[in-house]
């Protein structure tokens, strides 16, 4: 296996356009690809295609006339090959709801193209969020303008839910509006409470556009505009009635609540992540989505494995996997069954590790590309990393050496995803029972550096075991750089 090559001490400045420059990147100077343009569409769960059939007709709606614009031309704005137009800029600010700075048109921060999403947390979560609780609300009375006390991320959504028909947005009572998220999702959930299909499945769609987003996107970042969702879908619950839609609606609050109890739990905050997945459940229950609930049920199991109770991980995997076998959720079966054997595995049970992670092949096998939205994240590349943890832990270097090999091959090494710093964590390991010390460091260096860029607190926990495991050779050149590395990250 080779060793990750060190990263370019150089540093590329970004290139400089004028705003109206449609040239591609000349040869011989870096292109900046707009992370920031990607993300708003992401977020929306737009495809490139999506995103220019959008702009044309809100150009034709706005502006009376046509836009020629392709889902090429996206491509080519996101990988910084070309530069929108005033115009595009323009409707693209219009459309998204959001400064030029936000959509990446101004060249403020050429390190990640993230800083719109980390600048101000404070500001952005008020203005995301919104203040307290009840922010999507039409205020007619005394002729005021409708949309005055509405949060500028809200207004597009309230434009949304008029063109697809929905019914009348009410206003929230005013008891319990200091209430946490999770507990005005629940007291919705109690309600018998219209919604259109149309509305639903685009609210299913941003859902899942906040999902792939959680990948690369730091969660302190990314936690406000989920909760911010999951208060629109919340106060939708509050003032819909009982409908087929309704059942589509609680589903997608509670892979929203999932999402916002993962980010909780990312962030340190086990409380509140724990309470999102009560809420999660609930929803699960009313929708009859055994499947959401086995996720949940997936993700609490992280919770107990980092406090060292591998025996209440297994548990609650057991119960996750007997909840799933009942839908059609292969991908959610084999991600699952990895999981046991990962937490199997740490408890010292080798045959029950091997028999799930067999179960975890198998199911993967049979999978198609459709799933849920919790399995975007789990490949082949995965998989494969689940392998070497769990061959790592059953003490099996060889084994573990070549689900190693696979996983590399597996995934792109430019990812900077937050999946590839635990493989590359696991693959430390590796490195250190073949007592190839060298390597080890420079796999753990490379996944604290996409540690450092994403904010991820269960990779630095998987780094910091690594660290332990190096005690041995913690005088040497290699092990020492790594801590100097650590400390700064601290």
């Amino acid at each position: 296996m080779e060793r990750p090559a060190g990263s370019s001490a150089g540093h590329t400045s970004p290139r400089t356009t004028q705003p109206n420059d449609h040239r591609p990147a000349t040869a011989g100077v870096a292109r900046t690809p707009n992370v920031r343009l990607r993300t708003s569409r992401e977020e929306r769960g737009w495809s490139q295609e999506r995103l220019a059939s959008e702009i044309r007709r809100f150009s034709v709606i706005h502006e009376g006339r046509e836009a020629g614009v392709t889902g090429n031309m996206i491509c080519k704005w996101e990988k910084g090959d070309k530069k929108p137009s005033l115009r595009y800029q323009r409707l693209l600010r219009a459309l998204f709801e959001r400064s030029s700075a936000e959509l990446g048109f101004v060249d403020d921060d050429p390190s990640t193209g993230l800083a719109g999403l980390r600048a101000a947390p404070a500001e952005r979560a008020s203005r995301e969020i919104g203040s307290p609780a009840g922010t999507l609300l039409i205020q007619t009375e005394n002729g005021a303008d409708p949309a005055g006390d509405i949060p500028v991320e809200r207004r597009g959504f309230l434009r949304l839910f008029a063109a697809a028909g929905g019914v009348a947005v009410v206003p929230l009572s005013t008891a319990g509006a200091d209430n946490a998220p999770w507990e005005r999702l629940s007291a919705a959930l109690r309600r018998r409470t219209t919604v259109t299909p149309e509305l639903t499945e685009e609210l299913s769609r941003c859902t899942a556009g906040l999902y792939s987003l959680e990948e690369r996107v730091p969660a302190r970042a990314l936690f406000p505009r989920v909760t911010g969702h999951l208060g629109t879908l919340t106060q939708l619950l509050e003032s819909s009635g009982r409908s087929p839609a309704r059942r589509e609606l609680a589903s997608t609050a509670g892979e929203t609540a999932a999402l916002a109890g993962w980010l909780a739990f990312d962030m340190n905050d086990i409380p509140s992540a724990l309470a999102y997945y009560r809420v999660a459940i609930e929803a699960a229950r009313e929708a009859d989505d055994s499947a959401l609930w086995a996720c949940v049920l997936g993700y609490e199991s992280y919770h107990s494995a980092g406090i060292g109770r591998h025996d209440q991980a297994c548990a609650l995997l057991a119960e996750a996997q007997r909840r799933a076998a009942s839908g059609s959720t292969v991908m959610t079966k084999a991600w699952l069954a990895g999981r046991e054997a990962e937490e199997q595995a740490a408890r010292g049970e080798g045959r029950a590790a091997l028999a799930a992670l067999d179960r975890a092949q198998d199911s993967f096998d049979r999978a198609d590309d459709g799933d849920r939205v919790w399995t975007q994240f789990f490949d082949r590349g995965r998989l494969d990393g689940i392998k070497v943890t769990t061959y790592t832990r059953l003490r099996r270097p060889a084994a573990a050496h070549a689900a190693a090999t696979e996983a590399l091959r597996a995934t792109s090494p430019h990812s900077g995803t937050k999946k590839r710093s635990l493989l590359l964590g696991d693959i430390a390991e590796v490195h250190i029972q073949r007592r190839e010390i060298e390597a080890a460091t420079q796999y753990a260096a490379e996944s604290l550096a996409i540690v450092a860029a994403t904010d991820f607190s269960l990779g630095l926990t998987r780094i910091r075991r690594v660290r332990e495991h190096l005690r041995p050779w913690q005088n040497t050149q290699a092990v020492r750089d790594l801590d100097e590395q650590l400390r700064a990250l601290a």
